[in-house]
């Protein structure tokens, strides 16, 4: 059985070309279908390496059953967020908007006009746990789409005006002055959810957040802070010791599932290597650190050794899962290791590695619960082991290579996760200026000549004719114009790689294809005609924002004029969601740096009743007010909007559980009331939260003798859905 993606190069819509699912690619053909066949659409958004996306195949797409449903009822299309991320963004903007939450796999369902009505995540095959299965929904679709046509055009006019309303930031309501006063208070916003106990940003599930990295990182060079730099090194330190770290091949994982950087989701993505590359470049610069420079070519090497093609290009992805096993080929036990190394190496190895603490790691969806295997990672540093045995930190690894390497060849004889080949600009970009920065830094020209090659490939091979950018290639096929991502990203790595003409050409054309009329740059170019809204952002996700590397771009090339236009049209979102945009903050670094502060005047927003997002509207389900009851504790009180509702700091593990971070105080414990349990349609045990209010106590050594902060990351739900996890930051002034 084959569908219209076997004609396709992507590998994510090509693992869908034998589904019973008469799948269409994103395109007029399906457009058309839909008009024609007066049908609603489905479509389904993922990407290769998703394990939902894999679930949800194997429990839907790939049912004979359900399949016949979609086909009967819908014009199905499948799209490769990768490949496409225009049509990602606005319709997960849609889902948010519907559901106040986002994932993948993402599933909306249109009109044949291509506006959204209803949209959701995952969705099970068949009803349960008080939730609505797929086939369920497609039936319920399906009859309102043609029994209620009135409903249906209605949902999808307001949802069209939302989008049109949310596509452009808006302009300030108050006057903004963007100069070093006020990036230090958005950086200090922005790093207010450091854990000091296990380093890095924020709670479980726990990304690198290399934007905010990097950001630390470049303003340290203007402005160095002591305590921002520990804050640094500790969480560069967690990460290089943690399980997210591949102990044997030297990449990274893509997030760690737990708090302390132990069990990773095992995707393997191209632009957190990157991006991770570079800040251990800078760090290394700035410090010095023998061991930064070590995890930095352990990063290079890996993705020069896995993830490059013959041509010098590099791939996406690696998938998390073998066999529907998740993290199945990066798994030991202490007995596999005796057996490859021997007994007295082995030894030694389990100590360094953690095995001896015993087992870690429990496959999530398979076995007991109890952990079996093991994750590599250290549980002492280095310089530690290497003192308690007597070696030098030379001499350890001089033992230790060869037995990582007989290890490293023994997992390549495993079978190995599916790697995603597609080549896309935007991230070949990235990794082009990280390889380019770690071979100055670290002096090794071969980093700098991949860096150079996969330039020339990107040059040679993703240009129209005319000049313009491919998004993607894969098996010499290139296709889909490129985005603002691509064409910023690109123009930074030429630059990095001091070839000036290049860059000034391809910013040239950015400038004419995303140019927004008063500044900034939209997502798409204007050429874009299969989008029923064009979008303009600011935000990272975990990539950075391509408007804020446009202005970097554009500074380096000496244009501070559009530069400015784009900070300015950003002012307001920047001081509202510091805590999102931090390569756009790094740009405002570097345009202060150079030209000097940025009066932006107030408007009268013409678009004063647009609606909130969800970040905005999680913002404003807590209140915290602060109290110092005694010298030495400290009353937070959360009171939190009706209907809502936030997971307890005692939350079941995968949810995100509610913590307080102090900066400032000599803190004794923070103690967190037990929370109430309750059952949500959306969840299958019932899960500790706090409603109404809740008063989290912080106990204090010392009295405070200065001012200090308090910040409070949570996650709010209602019954339904959940928002955007977020976190608020309270300043306390000492009398």
């Amino acid at each position: 059985m084959t569908n219209r993606l076997a004609q396709e190069s992507s590998p994510y819509l090509l693992q869908h070309a034998h589904n019973p699912v008469d799948w269409y690619p994103w395109g007029e053909e399906a457009f058309e279908a839909a008009r024609s066949q007066n049908k609603p659409i489905f479509l389904s958004v993922g990407y290769s390496t998703c394990y939902w996306c894999h679930v949800m195949e194997r429990q839907s797409f790939e049912n004979d059953a359900i399949a016949a449903e979609m086909n009967s009822r819908f014009i199905n299309i499948k799209v490769d967020r990768e490949e496409r991320p225009d049509v990602d963004q606005l319709y997960m903007t849609a889902v948010q908007l519907l559901t106040r939450q986002g994932g993948w796999p993402m599933s909306v369902f249109l009109r044949p006009d291509l506006r959204p009505f209803y949209g959701g995540t995952y969705f099970p095959p068949t009803d349960m746990h008080g939730r609505p299965g797929f086939v369920t929904i497609l039936r319920a679709i399906d009859d309102a789409f043609h029994n209620r046509g009135a409903d249906v055009e209605q949902s999808a006019t307001q949802l069209l005006n939302l989008l049109q309303q949310l596509a452009q930031p808006t302009p300030p309501d108050a006057d903004v002055r963007i100069d070093d006063q006020f990036i230090d208070r958005l950086i200090e916003r922005s790093d207010a959810d450091f854990d000091p106990q296990h380093g890095g940003f924020g709670h479980a599930p726990k990304f690198p957040r290399e934007t905010l990295l990097e950001l630390l990182l470049v303003h340290q060079r203007q402005h160095p802070s002591a305590e921002r730099m520990q804050m640094l090194r500790k969480t560069l330190d967690a990460l290089a010791m943690g399980g997210i770290r591949d102990h044997l091949g030297g990449g990274f994982h893509r997030y760690s599932t737990d708090e302390k950087w132990l069990v990773p989701h095992f995707e393997i993505m191209l632009y957190d290597n990157a991006m991770l590359a570079w800040v251990y470049a800078e760090a290394h610069r700035q410090t010095q650190d023998a061991n930064y420079a070590d995890v930095l070519r352990g990063i290079c090497d890996f993705v020069l050794r896995e993830m490059t093609s013959r041509e010098g290009a590099f791939y996406t992805a690696f998938d998390a899962e073998v066999d529907a096993r998740e993290g199945a080929s990066y798994l030991w036990t202490p007995q596999e290791i005796v057996s490859l190394l021997g007994p007295e190496n082995a030894k030694l190895f389990n100590q360094v590695y953690g095995l001896d603490l015993g087992p870690n790691f429990a496959d999530p969806h398979h076995g007991t619960g109890k952990p079996d295997a093991n994750i590599l990672y250290l549980p002492r540093s280095i310089v530690d082991v290497a003192k308690s045995h007597g070696y030098t930190v030379e001499q350890l690894q001089s033992r230790l290579n060869p037995m990582r390497h007989v290890l490293y060849e023994a997992r390549l004889k495993r079978k190995q996760p599916l790697l995603d080949t597609k080549i896309i600009t935007g991230w070949n970009a990235l990794m082009i200026r990280a390889l380019a920065y770690a071979g100055e830094v670290l002096g090794e020209q071969r980093y700098s000549n991949a860096a150079a090659q996969a330039a020339d490939f990107l040059l040679n091979h993703h240009r129209t004719p005319e000049g313009a950018l491919y998004r993607t290639s894969r098996d010499g096929q290139a296709k889909h114009h490129g985005f603002l991502d691509d064409y910023a990203f690109l123009v930074q790595a030429l630059l990095q790689l001091n070839r000036r003409e290049d860059a000034a050409s391809l910013a040239q054309i950015m400038q004419q294809k995303f140019g927004g009329p008063t500044g900034g740059f939209f997502f798409t170019d204007s050429s874009a005609t299969d989008l029923i809204v064009r979008q303009m952002t600011a935000q990272d996700s975990p990539l950075p924002s391509g408007n804020a590397i446009a202005v970097l771009a554009l500074l380096d090339l000496d244009q501070p004029e559009p530069a400015r236009k784009t900070l300015e049209v950003f002012a307001q979102q920047i001081q509202a969601n510091a805590e999102g945009m931090s390569s756009m903050i790094q740009a405002a670094i570097a345009y202060i740096s150079r030209q000097g502060a940025i009066d932006v005047i107030a408007t009268k927003s013409a678009h004063a009743d647009r609606p909130l997002t969800p970040e905005q509207i999680a913002q404003g389900v807590v209140s915290l007010d602060a109290e110092l009851v005694s010298d030495t504790e400290l009353h937070l009180t959360l009171s939190i909007l009706g209907g809502f509702h936030i997971n307890s700091h005692d939350a079941a593990p995968g949810l995100i559980a509610t913590n307080v971070t102090v900066r400032g105080l000599d803190v004794a414990r923070i103690d967190y009331p037990p929370g109430e349990l309750r059952e949500f349609a959306f969840a299958d045990e019932p899960i500790r939260v706090y409603d109404n209010h809740a008063i989290i106590v912080v106990r204090l050594n010392r009295p405070p003798e200065k001012n200090f902060s308090v910040s409070i990351s949570y996650q709010p739900c209602d019954e339904n859905a959940c928002l955007p996890p977020i976190t608020k930051t309270l300043q306390i002034a000492v009398a």
